[in-house]
């Protein structure tokens, strides 16, 4: 669940990312490589060991010095990296069995085989941020010098996904850094094209990352170096890509009309969901929940496209549901299960046997704009007299506590786009979660995913989008809308910096100067 706030955080947050070249960045080129690419970052890495580190925020910092075992590209298909071939053994999703290609090394010149790929695979799935998206993994095991086999003790039909630079879990350590696992968070044993320049980098401000030597795909390396620099003022930094000190950033709607009259390109995805988790599903703290038709009243209480043309402006889409277009889970048909119908919304209270509304208590953040999703909500809730009593939390660790404390029975939510498997893991299985902290059961539901889980993967798009249906028919949330990941770049210097659903621009591989 941390890494799914620390998605939200990469995309929503105020303070934005950007990509500036240094004084002498493109000034001259030497075996097809510019100089220097200077990336300003609005915060500090969580840690530079790719298992505890914060997938959206932190993917830059790990992925130049980290390969991994298979690749996402824009499209969200899935190819190689490290590995070649790659798929599931059998049926039912619990085996999956890749080769890696000949002759790898790491940085630091040791022999990238099937026995390192295996020891970093069991160490992260032991000790990453979040255990709940690796939890069926039983084993990891080197079945030849090339070819290594994971098994499940359930369906995981998302392991491909977890092998990518997006979710960095494939990201492969050497043996040198295992044997040194204090060390990972201030330094880098990886395989990447790049690797920490020590001498030149100083923890919380400035990262620096020089070409590996040993790197399989030499066109890869389109950079001499590569500086990392924690700037948290995102104003600044869109002055600096528009005057020509920068190449690109990551960007919040407020700021596009700005990069656009100063002559960036702007794009954008949808990437982030944000709405009210009706988390206490079966009335346990406030009865009226429990009840089907009051969670559908104040789902159909909720003018989303008001709300969303309010806080993102048309950066954004109103939806019923959290999943993105091109994602697995994505119900067309199921954008506006709930029109906005304040007159239906009391008499289905009425049915309910609550004319004149209820109270309740609510949770939500002040990070991320989360907090002003929630408040617009409980506006037009008071319309059919619902009042909600809401706490606003200032901080990830403070949200996580309050979330998972049985206190509050609906709470404000920001979510990144994700499988759905990934996201029947936080919301829709009965294990207690941030986001299912009252861990509703439904057995209908969990039957359906699991199914799902253990399809063959062409008929899974058909099975999730029904376990998509299902869980909104259930009214489990107030999904609002889905707000896009936006980006200002200088189209004159970069190219390959791109934007898709739940998919990171990648600038170890992909983002290179014209």
């Amino acid at each position: 669940m941390t890494r799914r706030l620390a998605v939200l955080a990469a995309f929503a947050v105020a303070a934005a990312t950007a990509c500036s070249g240094s004084g002498s960045s493109g000034a001259g080129t030497s075996g097809g490589q510019k100089d220097t690419l200077t990336v300003v970052a609005a915060g500090a890495p969580a840690s530079l060991d790719p298992a505890k580190a914060n997938v959206g925020s932190d993917n830059w910092f790990v992925n130049l010095a980290y390969d991994t075992v298979l690749r996402q590209g824009r499209n969200g298909k899935v190819s190689a990296g490290l590995a070649t071939t790659w798929g599931y053994i059998g049926t039912g999703n619990t085996d999956f069995e890749f080769t890696l290609r000949q002759g790898l090394k790491f940085a630091d010149g040791t022999p990238l085989d099937a026995k390192a790929v295996a020891a970093s695979l069991n160490y992260g799935r032991k000790n990453g941020l979040n255990v709940s998206w690796t939890s069926a993994i039983e084993s990891v095991t080197a079945t030849g010098p090339l070819t290594v086999r994971i098994h499940c003790s359930s369906p995981h039909p998302n392991l491909p996904q977890l092998m990518t630079q997006v979710l960095m879990i494939g990201s492969v350590i050497s043996p040198k850094g295992l044997a040194s696992p204090a060390t990972m968070g201030t330094r880098s044993f990886g395989a990447g094209p790049y690797v920490l320049d020590t001498a030149h980098t100083a923890s919380g401000d400035h990262y620096t990352y020089t070409p590996n030597p040993h790197y399989w795909d030499k066109k890869k390396v389109h950079w001499k170096k590569v500086v990392v620099k924690v700037v948290a003022n995102s104003n600044s930094a869109l002055q600096a890509v528009k005057t020509g000190q920068a190449d690109a950033m990551a960007i919040t709607a407020n700021q596009a009309d700005t990069a656009k009259s100063g002559g960036l390109k702007v794009v954008g995805a949808p990437n982030i969901f944000m709405g009210v988790n009706l988390a206490d599903r079966k009335g346990t703290v406030s009865k009226p929940l429990g009840d089907l038709r009051v969670r559908q009243a104040l789902n159909h209480a909720v003018d989303r496209a008001a709300i969303t043309k309010a806080i993102v402006q048309k950066y954004g889409q109103p939806t019923s549901q959290i999943s993105l277009p091109g994602l697995d889970g994505f119900a067309a048909d199921y954008d506006n299960r709930y029109p906005y119908d304040p007159a239906k919304a009391k008499k289905l209270l009425a049915e309910a046997g609550y004319p004149n509304g209820f109270s309740l208590k609510m949770e939500t953040q002040s990070l991320f704009g989360v907090d002003l999703v929630t408040q617009a909500v409980v506006q037009q809730w008071k319309q059919i007299g619902v009042t909600a009593d809401v706490t606003t939390d200032t901080s990830v660790g403070q949200w996580l506590a309050n979330a998972t404390s049985k206190k509050y029975p609906a709470l404000g939510f920001g979510y990144g786009g994700a499988t759905s498997y990934a996201l029947s893991l936080d919301w829709m299985l009965p294990h207690a979660t941030a986001f299912n902290p009252f861990a509703t059961s439904d057995p209908k539901l969990t039957r359906m995913l699991t199914a799902a889980a253990a399809a063959p993967a062409d008929k899974q798009p058909a099975l999730y989008q029904d376990v998509m249906r299902y869980v909104v028919d259930q009214a489990w949330l107030v999904s609002v809308m889905r707000m896009d990941g936006l980006y200002a770049y200088n189209a004159k210097k970069l190219t390959g910096f791109t934007a898709a659903p739940s998919y990171i621009p990648d600038l170890a591989w992909s983002v290179a100067p014209r």
